[in-house]
């Protein structure tokens, strides 16, 4: 008798994974696993901002984390770019990501290059470096700059990207940001 309540109560708490049976002897359960009995479904595969709209390039993106901003992505740049002091490494071209962020208000905000990056589909992503120089793409997005309301801030972002491929998507992840807001950088 003991044995079967063992034997029970260990069916029971596997209930949720396993499935059970006797065989007539009390002191040894029959144990199914889960995966015999259900079919495999494939793994789906992460979306861009499932709660929001997909954004292209050139789309304004209204935030409100604390307080309400704009971003905006203006153009998206990865040829001709001069290595300027010899940074990157043979695999390895510079990036550069116009954009715009507008303080709405109720206070001001201070905005850096480093919340922004570059996705790729392999799941690779590089971020924001910050280089001064002549030869790069000007105005360069400030490193640190206070935005008072109702005013904006606009340069290039550079990144130290893959000679290869290209870039899926930009994000951007300011830490007020649950998610990223992210926008569709075309195809080449």
């Amino acid at each position: 008798m003991r044995h079967t309540i063992t034997a029970l109560a260990a069916c029971l708490l596997l209930a949720g994974t396993v499935s059970c049976s006797s065989n007539g002897d009390d002191s040894k359960p029959t144990v199914a696993k889960a995966s015999e009995t259900q079919s495999a479904s494939p793994t789906p595969s992460p979306s861009p901002s499932p709660s929001r709209e997909t954004l292209k390039l050139g789309d304004t993106a209204d935030i409100d984390a604390e307080g309400k901003l704009s971003a905006a992505t203006r153009i998206y740049k990865d040829e001709g770019i001069p290595d300027v002091v010899s940074l990157l490494n043979a695999d390895q071209k510079w990036a550069a990501l116009e954009v715009k962020v507008c303080n709405k208000g109720p206070e001001s905000i201070t905005v850096t290059p480093f919340v922004w990056s570059l996705a790729y589909a392999d799941g690779a992503r590089v971020e924001a470096t910050h280089m001064t120089g002549n030869e790069l793409p000007q105005p360069l997005y400030p490193v640190e700059a206070k935005v008072k309301v109702g005013d904006c801030v606009r340069g290039n972002v550079l990144f130290q990207a893959p000679k290869k491929g290209r870039p899926e998507r930009v994000l951007y992840s300011p830490d007020a940001l649950d998610e990223p807001v992210e926008w569709t950088v075309p195809k080449a």
